[in-house]
């Protein structure tokens, strides 16, 4: 009997609306953008500055430049693919969350030849290549140079 009591001592308190000592939860933003198709879409991160369209913002910039640094020798100029590695593109058109692609990243793919960037890129860098590879998998940003805030 006392334990029945417990248990339901426990459920009723668990029920029971709680103090407000939890941190509220932080709305993202998101981000809408009109793809060629005619069709929306919405990012929680921008891909533009603020008001300067087609303009990118510092992080996909940045991400552009360390692809370009380190990752076209392999997946191709502008993420296209190439002979050593796949389209980027087609991999987040074909469904690749953004999970998948920094464990493959930052982890390598030994067997296939693709080095572990860990120690090497920061977090950081690779979500920076993510959002360029983003960009470009929506054919938002542009191939070559995406125009920038400082040009």
């Amino acid at each position: 009997m006392r334990i029945l009591i417990s248990i339901l001592a426990i459920a009723a308190a668990a029920a029971a609306p709680q103090a407000d000592t939890a941190q509220p939860k932080t709305a993202r933003k998101l981000y809408t953008y009109k793809l060629k198709s005619g069709a929306t879409l919405r990012l929680d991160f921008p891909l533009y500055v603020e008001g300067k369209a087609p303009k990118v913002t510092k992080d996909v910039f940045r991400g552009y430049a360390l692809y370009n640094s380190y990752c076209y020798r392999c997946h191709g100029t502008d993420a296209t693919g190439g002979q050593l590695g796949p389209d980027l593109r087609a991999s987040l058109v074909s469904g690749m969350k953004p999970q998948n692609f920094m464990s493959i990243a930052m982890a390598g793919r030994q067997e296939k030849g693709m080095p572990s960037w860990a120690g090497f890129l920061s977090q950081k860098d690779m979500i920076k290549i993510y959002r360029y590879v983003k960009g470009r998998s929506l054919d938002l940003v542009p191939s070559g140079r995406p125009p920038s805030e400082q040009d």
